[in-house]
């Protein structure tokens, strides 16, 4: 006789039934190609040697230099670009170098800046000739954001501009040395407001082709602990072998390693790509860059009062032994292919993108399983497709108003430049015009959503048909990612493996909890960057935005996200109860009349 089943025990449900829709086990067998990626991510970790040391000693004078820093921000306190202070400073420094018998060329040039309109710009060059046409280019900006603003502050970094020019100039009756490699010095202007003269250099001077690699003299002044800046505006990173000297050097004068971003900010970096720090535009030129500064933030500049002499003379001679290093080193390799630099070694970037594009993988198998076994067993997906389409033609028309948006006012337009975080529409945003853009998102809501209200509580097919639809577009979009920039596959890995999961019959308040912990990604980058900046995190998706409207930030980038959020729209409408499969609704019902009424 067959045993009596306990009571109170349910049957587990069968394998690929509306109750169990996921088939674990071949997610689990599809996890085993994360194997070798991740073989290979282990494998590829190594260290970088540093370049040699140079046989002469530095000789940079701190002294010297703060005192140039502190007639420059003294005489000059409000260098803004496109005022006539910044044209005295400009003027200023091209006096200072040319009494050292070097000679400077001027590049005039007009942009639109955010906050300021189009300006007139000026980059001043100076070129040390060398053995070689391979050059290297020393970069500092000499405007600021105005008096009494510490953000883009940096006197420092153009006196140590100036003080490490004096070592290449003539002495009297003694020639002027001659390096290896030729050596370019550049004074940029708006580096407080996005980096516009560098971004000029890197793009169009006539030496940028010659350029080995670039160092960025920035907030030298900060006194924080040193830092170097490794971000670039495309997914590329400084050469390993730049960095590693840099820090050598550093650690060399100051005693102590310079601080670098963290891993998640260098992936993050490489996923929007992001550079705040005007190293940025010569690695999205293939040049090796990167930035030495000081602080915690990308927000640092020169603290107010006078520079710190004893500071700035050991950051001035740790970028005089790095000159010296790159001049000297014979084959040195200073390509720039991504990288993840973990204090003394780094990464291939290569199979950092190949471990974020390995992962998907068990994610599309468990959902080409879930629409499979959907179709054989007849779900609507119709309605469901419907549904989607609808929330996405919603997310589209947030991208209409983002635009318009930017033709208003409301949010800026400009330079396709990295905006200073402390623009007028982050710190003094246009409330009445952000609402009228979230009024006119609402009413679009309002009017779309009628088709899916639903009239009934949906049943479990047509649950199962809006989660199979909406997890299969999120697959798409992490593919489409995964082709174009694979390092964003971090923002939207987190969503793919916590929301699989949401199909599955839980209670309210578990499917609420994975469907935040979906949401870690997106926002986890808002925060870090938020941190980055010294923004809250309202002010870090308010800046994001401005990203969008100036161009920095491309609208494929904007499309992509748009897609994925239609998705996320979804999946909350049926993790909070609100979904219904779309309906072909009239606007207004007309209740059919009683018999016997005429």
């Amino acid at each position: 006789m067959e045993a009596a089943r306990p009571r109170g025990r349910r049957r587990r449900a069968r394998r690929g039934t509306v109750d169990r829709p996921l088939n674990t086990r071949l997610i689990r067998v599809g996890s085993v190609v994360l194997a070798p990626a991740l073989f290979a991510l282990l494998f590829s970790i190594s260290t970088t040697r540093a370049l040699a040391r140079p046989q002469l000693e530095p000789v940079f004078d701190g002294a010297a230099a703060a005192a140039l820093g502190a007639e420059l921000s003294t005489e000059f306190p409000a260098r803004v670009p496109g005022s006539d202070e910044a044209e005295r400073a400009a003027r200023w420094y091209t006096e200072t170098i040319s009494a050292l018998g070097l000679e400077v060329e001027e590049d005039v040039w007009n942009a639109e800046l955010v906050d300021l309109g189009e300006v007139e710009l000026r980059n001043l060059v100076t070129v040390v000739p060398g053995r070689s046409e391979e050059a290297v280019v020393l970069v500092a900006h000499r405007d600021n954001a105005g008096t009494g603003q510490r953000r883009g502050e940096n006197a420092s970094g153009t006196a140590a501009l100036i003080e490490l020019a004096r070592g290449f100039a003539p002495q009297r009756a003694v020639p002027a040395p001659l390096p290896n490699r030729t050596l370019i010095l550049v004074s940029t202007d708006a580096g407080a407001y996005g980096g516009a003269g560098a971004a000029r250099f890197a793009r169009t001077s006539p030496y940028a082709p010659q350029a080995l690699a670039a160092i960025v003299l920035d907030g030298l002044g900060g006194g924080g602990r040193p830092r170097l800046a490794i971000a670039g505006d495309g997914s590329s990173s400084p050469a390993r072998a730049l960095v590693k000297t840099a820090s050598a050097r550093i650690s060399e004068q100051v005693g102590r390693t310079p601080s670098m971003p963290s891993v998640f900010t260098q992936v993050v970096d490489l996923a929007i790509p992001y550079a705040a720090a005007e190293h940025g535009p010569f690695i999205a030129e293939g040049i090796a860059a990167l930035s030495l500064t000081t602080g915690a933030s990308n927000t640092a500049g020169d603290l107010p009062g006078g520079l710190p002499e004893g500071r700035l003379g050991q950051l001035g001679r740790a970028t005089e032994a790095l000159l010296g290093s790159i001049d000297i080193s014979v084959g040195a390799a200073f390509q720039t292919p991504d990288a993840v630099f973990l204090e003394d070694r780094a990464a291939s970037g290569w199979t950092v993108r190949l471990m974020l594009i390995v992962a998907i993988v068990p994610f599309a198998l468990g959902i080409l399983d879930l629409v499979a076994r959907g179709r054989r067993s007849g779900l609507p997906f119709i309605p469901a497709l419907r549904a989607l389409r609808t929330r996405l033609l919603m997310w589209l028309w947030a991208g209409v108003l983002l635009w318009v948006g930017g033709l208003t006012g409301v949010l800026p337009t400009g330079a396709a430049l990295p905006l200073p975080p402390t623009s007028s529409f982050v710190v003094d945003a246009n409330v009445a015009g952000l609402a009228v853009l979230a009024l006119a998102f609402v009413v679009g809501w309002l009017v779309a959503r009628r088709p899916l209200i639903p009239s009934s509580p949906p049943t479990p097919e047509e649950r199962l048909a809006g989660y199979t639809c909406a997890l299969a577009w999120l697959g798409f979009v992490a593919l489409v990612i995964a082709l174009a920039r694979p390092f964003a596959l971090a923002f939207v890995l987190p969503s793919l493996y916590a929301w699989l999961w949401l199909p599955l019959r839980f209670r309210l308040w578990r499917r609420i909890g994975i469907y935040v912990i979906g949401l870690l990604g997106p926002v986890g980058g808002i925060l870090l960057l938020g941190r980055e900046l010294d923004l809250g995190p309202v002010d870090a998706a308010l800046y994001l935005a401005g990203l969008a409207t100036v161009g920095y930030v491309s609208i494929f980038a904007v499309l992509l996200t748009l897609a994925w959020l239609a998705a996320a729209a979804q999946l909350a409408a049926l993790v909070f109860g609100r979904y219904g499969p779309y309906t072909r609704a009239p606007l207004f019902r007309r209740t059919a009349p009683e018999r016997g009424q005429g």
